[in-house]
């Protein structure tokens, strides 16, 4: 691998450990705050964070952003954050624990080993379903974490899935087109438009209780906006822009792993033999789509 692809997999999973750690934060979070309001306060910071990082480059461009340009973030914003976040973060009340909806969501390399060969043109190989097999066999063990399948697990299982397909959409659509305008850029105003979108439905959400959980718990969301968020995006795009879409979407497999320590540590949710087998799975899936061993399964 080139250096700018090693450092494109060191982003990739800088950006996923952070993320890995937002169904923990909004478990702290629970239902002191609608999930509509949460996605607006999250992308609104995000949005102004990443944009004021990319003053000096806007500033470098030699091309003004165009109409085209603002519709391409547009499309990313709907998709990506004014869809698919909502959904998430409903899947993450629903479901019973932090580690449980990290492992559902974790599903979307799948659906990015699919979408990518339409959208950016990138193969399919024997080498590349190997290891979302893996993937996938691993997820299967994290779900029997507790042992059973329950109808409200049901439920968050979908809920979880449809925001999985969204934010894949997102992923090729953002490595098809970063390249044109920075990781910052393109994540900068993804996010303010797409929390924009949600303002109003959020203004409908704001109610005297939400105002006064979200005084209690500004610690939290200030994190969840700022560290789960703003900086993950800035890492996880920064990689795209270095690798692959497919790559990208197989890093998320490390997210369930990541997540459950993280819920184990500090939400005392338990670590069994499913999830270490679950581990294993992915872990192997990662090292088979990373390495790239020469001529091997292409």
């Amino acid at each position: 691998m080139s250096r700018d692809e090693i450092i494109g997999i060191i982003s990739l999973i800088a950006g996923v450990g952070l993320f890995s750690t937002v169904e923990v934060t909004s478990k702290f979070i629970g239902n002191s705050v609608d999930p509509v309001v949460l996605t607006f306060i999250r992308f609104f910071v995000t949005g102004i964070v990443l944009l004021c990082i990319s003053i000096p480059l806007l500033s470098l461009r030699i091309r003004s952003l165009t109409l085209t340009d603002i519709g391409i973030f547009l499309l990313n914003a709907f998709i990506g954050i004014a869809l698919s976040i909502p959904l998430f973060h409903l899947a993450i009340l629903v479901l019973e624990k932090a580690a449980s909806a990290a492992v559902v969501f974790s599903v979307n390399p799948v659906f990015v080993i699919v979408l990518a060969r339409y959208i950016n043109g990138e193969s399919w190989t024997l080498r590349k379903w190997l290891a979302v097999f893996l993937g996938v066999a691993g997820v299967i063990f994290f779900s029997f974490e507790s042992g059973s399948l329950t109808y409200r697990s049901v439920g968050g299982l979908a809920i979880m899935i449809l925001s999985a397909i969204l934010f894949a959409t997102s992923i090729c659509i953002s490595r098809r087109v970063v390249a044109r305008y920075g990781a910052t850029i393109l994540m900068g105003f993804s996010a303010l438009f797409g929390s924009l979108m949600l303002f109003p439905f959020a203004c409908m959400k704001i109610s005297p209780e939400n105002l006064a959980a979200m005084e209690n718990l500004w610690l939290p969301i200030l994190y969840l906006s700022i560290m789960g968020t703003a900086m993950a995006y800035a890492f996880y795009y920064f990689g795209i822009l270095n690798t692959s879409a497919q790559k990208a979407g197989m890093a998320f497999f490390l997210k369930p792993v990541l997540a459950s320590i993280l819920a184990t540590l500090l939400l005392g949710e338990s670590f069994n033999m499913y999830m270490t087998i679950g581990t294993l799975l992915i872990l192997a899936g990662l090292v088979l789509v990373l390495a790239q061993p020469k001529r091997i399964l292409q």
